[in-house]
């Protein structure tokens, strides 16, 4: 025991020893004539949880064009005016397996997304989701099926049903041009 100890205090000391000396710092020059820049503004948990969880596809905004990929800017509110198709968002795994695990939490992103990033295209007295809801929902998520096939039913019902534009059958607004 006391020849172990002795080689610590052996490689101790040498390590010590042998470390060269830091160079003295010196303060940077202040810099003058930089712009200022703007204040951020404050974001609300949804909005947060928007950001952290939705944003990178869908976009800050909520617009994706010209991606694949749904635009939600004045758009996924109309999802709100049948039955399937406010299932359908809870419903769709990126939303059901989100890695926010607070039921309540993710009904309040999902309202920011509906009434907030929708803005207009949500129909007139529809009902903010609850958390009882979100956490039916998520165990229903639509993990075995084709989400294009889903997506094109849940919107064939709500285009026959409600005040919901054709270009809803598409991702984004002039999809069906940028094709041809």
């Amino acid at each position: 025991m006391a020849a172990a100890v002795a080689g610590m205090v052996f490689c101790l000391s040498a390590v010590g020893n042998a470390a060269p000396a830091l160079p003295q710092l010196t303060a940077l020059p202040e810099l003058t004539g930089l712009p200022e820049l703007p204040t951020l503004p404050e974001l609300t948990g949804p909005q947060s949880d928007y950001v952290e969880h939705c944003s990178g596809c869908h976009g800050m905004q909520g617009n994706s064009a010209p991606a694949e990929i749904p635009v939600l800017r004045d758009r996924v509110g109309y999802f709100m005016c049948t039955r399937e198709g406010r299932d359908y968002l809870i419903r769709l795994p990126n939303v059901a397996y989100s890695a926010i695990g607070d039921n309540q939490e993710l009904a309040d992103m999902m309202n920011f997304v509906v009434f907030g990033l929708g803005g207009n295209s949500a129909p007139k007295g529809a009902k903010p989701f609850t958390a009882a809801e979100v956490a039916r929902l998520r165990t229903q998520a639509l993990a075995t099926q084709s989400l294009i096939a889903a997506r094109a039913r849940v919107v064939d019902g709500m285009v026959g049903n409600c005040a919901v534009p054709q270009s809803m059958k598409f991702f984004y607004d002039g999809q069906e041009q940028a094709a041809h």
